[in-house]
């Protein structure tokens, strides 16, 4: 397990869910936790980013390289090291 293969993910449209990044990012590689949206406590509302982690760099390279300026549910997102 690489630790530090987190990645970043920015400017998700809200509705964006975990699965639809968890089935998006597992394309790259093994991951090594569920895709994770930042939400708020209090309405569940997303507030636009979330997280990935792979068990390996080469997956998270991949990922960046390939998702980074991409465009899922209409809006280019931002993908970077965490």
């Amino acid at each position: 397990l690489d630790v530090g293969a987190n990645l970043f993910i920015g400017n998700l449209d809200e509705n964006v869910d975990e699965r639809l990044l968890y089935d998006t990012f597992s394309a790259f590689g093994v991951m090594a936790t569920t895709a994770k949206i930042a939400r708020d406590p209090s309405s569940g509302v997303s507030k636009g980013y979330g997280f990935a982690s792979y068990t390996d760099f080469e997956s998270s390279d991949a990922a960046v390289e390939s998702m980074n300026g991409q465009f899922l549910m209409n809006k280019a997102i931002t993908v970077q090291y965490a």
